[in-house]
């Protein structure tokens, strides 16, 4: 089949789910396996997030943290004290952190046989991971606190700066942030670059270039994905994908798959509609934060006397939290439609529902997905389950006529 059924084809909901098990895809030993990975995990993040959480409130409203911190710089322009108690909060979420990270990244992830990281290169990203959050958590505080020490209604202003700041945070992303932390090559020429590039023509995107990068050298995870906006938009397959201890770790046209699902998301323009929906959520968190948290006796109990003093950061962070977690489930529902619909856009461009099928299980194997998420989780996640996807694509290819079959059980493949 061609592209001649695009937009044009029956298919399952795509703001609900869709009925799958997983054991109509994965054997019980698989399943155990995947248990075996993704249970220490979440039990290890909710300890760590209760812990934190925890001592985050005592520095806030117990020692005081914002204003003492202030105090060590009195006199220094009020950006400056902004920085220092924003950057010394950050500096001690991530030092409570790093027994965490270091246990799941250099413990857990090794035992498993998923990372690849060595300790130079693990401290090398703490470092860097810690001075972006400081940089960016400056260009995203110090206009929004101007905003507040301005305006009355500085919720509003601080919404739309939030707004126009994330959009230019997701055009350099891509040419600033991301060579930091890995190495992008340009894809040398070949089959897979030939298909990619086919693909694209096929969904009328125009892309800048086709790069590999070097996810191999911290974990075996792999992905593919499109980055950028405008001149600066390319696609990036992970070096895992490409090479396996047994050859190329995906076929061909699984990675074709891939990347038809991400073109899918810019074809669509999945990225520009959720600004609205981020600005939105934003204004509402601000409101609340002025409102709510900004109230004479939540000031009182961090003490500090108002929402613009550099020494109320640590509360300011602490009050988006809140709202955000709540909103966060909205924002989840609608990524989640929007994979739906990705998803879709593969199956319709490239008309291949084994392909699309078959690649689930190999990302599951090669990344140990979580097939069996909680409530909270699931209501919170942004992709929809891998059975549930795995189902889609065979309800779309019997809506449509199209020939399809699932893996067998005992063919999908197992990594160590």
């Amino acid at each position: 089949m061609t592209a001649t059924i695009r937009r044009q084809s029956a298919h399952p909901p795509l703001g609900a789910r869709t009925p799958a098990r997983n054991e109509d895809f994965f054997d019980e030993a698989q399943l155990a396996e995947l248990r075996a990975y993704s249970r220490p995990r979440k039990k290890v993040d909710l300890a760590a997030k209760v812990v934190v959480g925890a001592i985050d409130l005592a520095l806030i409203f117990l020692l005081d943290l914002g204003p003492e911190v202030a105090g060590w710089v009195d006199g220094a322009p009020w950006p400056v004290q902004l920085v220092v108690v924003a950057g010394l909060f950050a500096l001690i979420s991530q030092v409570l952190l790093l027994p965490v990270e270091w246990w799941a990244t250099m413990v857990h992830d090794r035992r498993h046989g998923l990372s690849n990281q060595s300790t130079g290169l693990w401290v090398g990203d703490q470092v860097k991971g810690l001075v972006l959050n400081l940089v960016l958590s400056a260009l995203l505080l110090v206009p929004i606190f101007w905003a507040i020490r301005t305006f009355d209604t500085w919720w509003l202003v601080g919404g739309l700066l939030f707004l126009g700041i994330a959009l230019f945070l997701n055009f350099v992303y891509p040419v600033l942030i991301m060579p930091r932390f890995n190495k992008f090559t340009p894809m040398e020429p070949g089959p897979l670059r030939t298909r990619i590039e086919e693909i694209a023509e096929l969904a009328d995107t125009s892309i800048e270039g086709v790069y590999t990068m070097d996810g191999s050298k911290r974990s075996r995870r792999g992905n593919a994905f499109v980055a950028g906006f405008g001149p600066t938009k390319r696609v990036v397959v992970y070096d895992t994908m490409l090479h396996g201890p047994e050859g190329p770790a995906f076929p061909l046209e699984q990675i074709a798959q891939v990347v038809a699902h991400e073109i899918g998301h810019y074809r669509l323009n999945h990225i520009p509609k959720t600004f609205p929906l981020a600005g939105l959520q934003m204004l509402i968190t601000l409101a609340f934060v002025q409102y709510v948290v900004g109230s004479d006796t939540v000031l009182g109990w961090a003490g500090v006397d108002d929402l613009g003093d550099p020494g109320a950061a640590p509360l300011f962070l602490l009050g988006l939290g809140l709202p955000m977690a709540a909103l966060g489930l909205v924002s989840a529902w609608v990524s989640r439609r929007n994979e739906r619909e990705a998803d879709l856009e593969a199956l319709e461009l490239l008309g291949d529902p084994t392909s699309f099928v078959a690649m689930w299980p190999s990302f599951v194997a090669l990344n140990k997905a979580d097939l069996e998420p909680g409530w909270w989780d699931r209501l919170n996640a942004s992709h929809p389950g891998v059975a549930e996807r795995m189902q889609f694509g065979l309800d779309w290819a019997d809506m449509n006529g199209v020939p399809a079959s699932a893996p067998e059980i005992a063919a999908v493949p197992e990594r160590s």
